[in-house]
């Protein structure tokens, strides 16, 4: 490889952790609880099927939210 060509190398997206902080009260999307756990949301979903995660509450059709005192207490029982 020249140096020609190693400078027109794309820089690769390096992968950021952000901590996620939760409300101290309220409700919060899949995405955001799903990055809590640390797993995908479809491999969310079918631990909340399984009963090993909070199923959460639909408020229409195509939106569900998580209680946030349920998600603490599921990550508290699977640190324990």
């Amino acid at each position: 490889m020249t140096a020609t060509q190693a400078t027109n190398k794309k820089p690769r997206n390096k992968i950021t952790y952000v901590a996620i902080e939760l409300p101290n009260e309220g409700f919060v999307r899949l995405p955001t609880v799903a990055r809590l756990f640390g797993i995908s949301k479809n491999t969310y979903l079918d631990g909340a099927k399984a009963g090993k995660y909070p199923q959460g509450k639909l408020l229409s059709a195509r939106i569900r939210v998580y209680a946030v005192d349920e998600i603490r207490e599921a990550l508290a029982k699977l640190s324990a």
